[in-house]
């Protein structure tokens, strides 16, 4: 996989052509033979002279230059000078699943981008990760793999990674790359960390928006007004299944002394309880009546 960083996302000179696509056959130096022809379902088109020409899965660009070849190799031209443009678009399909509020096939009618199909399927969801995978399949192989709702990890296909981030967030308009027929767009649900210990609500986090220690806690209610100390571990494990732990000072953090640490996938963030605070807050709860026990205030 690779980081998408495509100049120029909205440019279409390399779409390719396909049946049923309608062509503008131009001939600057012999009008005559000037057309608009149709690409039937074997994917050839019929012209003057050079009789039928197999044009599927070519650019406009390589068809004028197929043309220009034919026309010259078979003398019916000398300088021939030819251009072509794709006047109708077909009907293709693209399917998008994953993290996006309606994943469905969508029929596409001449060239889309990412972000015009990520539309069409109602946009991301809430539990979208940071990136979407466009996956599609690699030069003369099958695009079966938008018949499945599930994204192929096979060798006939390639994927391009956009990090939505800098997409959405930044203006990143080259990752705006455009989607072909049989492209599968795959949005992965944000991963999961989790933030127990002295916290208001303890439960799981989205990884979303650079999600890091101090961010994960207040998604979680904060830290317990009363038994909560500065405190905290991040309990990880690799990938190679290697546990490990990192203490993280809370304080030095807010009072900015020290980086907030990123969250990874499945980090669990134990923040820790002020044993003087516990103490102090299970006598006042056995002792009602106590006075002059505020745990909160130490």
């Amino acid at each position: 996989m690779k980081q998408a960083a495509l100049a120029g996302g909205g440019d279409f000179k390399d779409y390719r052509v396909g049946p049923e696509d309608l062509l503008q056959v131009g001939f600057l130096d012999a009008e005559k033979l000037s057309s608009e022809v149709r690409v039937d379902g074997e994917g050839r088109i019929r012209l003057l002279l050079v009789g039928d020409v197999e044009v599927s899965g070519l650019t406009p660009v390589e068809i004028a230059r197929k043309l220009t070849r034919l026309y010259r190799e078979g003398d019916y031209l000398r300088n021939p000078q030819i251009a072509v443009a794709v006047k109708e678009y077909r009907h293709q399909k693209v399917a998008v699943t994953g993290a996006v509020n309606k994943p469905d096939h969508y029929a596409l009618i001449g060239p889309r981008t990412l972000l015009e199909v990520l539309g069409m399927a109602g946009g991301l969801s809430e539990k979208a990760g940071e990136s979407v995978h466009v996956i599609r399949p690699r030069d003369g192989a099958s695009a079966s793999s938008a018949e499945s709702l599930e994204p192929s990890a096979s060798s006939g296909t390639q994927t391009v990674v956009v990090d939505l981030n800098r997409l959405l967030l930044k203006g990143a308009t080259e990752l705006n790359v455009p989607v072909r027929n049989g492209d599968v767009v795959f949005v992965p649900f944000a991963q999961t960390a989790f933030v127990l210990g002295a916290v208001t609500k303890p439960g799981g986090v989205l990884l979303q928006d650079n999600m890091t220690v101090t961010k994960a806690i207040s998604q979680t209610g904060g830290l317990h007004i009363v038994l909560s100390s500065y405190h905290a571990t991040i309990l990880r494990v690799d990938e190679d299944g290697r546990r490990s732990t990192l203490p993280v000072d809370l304080g030095r953090i807010t009072g900015g002394k020290q980086e907030d640490v990123a969250l990874k996938a499945n980090d669990i963030v134990y923040v820790h309880e002020s044993p003087t605070r516990r103490f102090l807050f299970d006598i006042k709860m056995f002792l009602p009546g106590s006075v002059g026990l505020n745990p909160a205030a130490l």
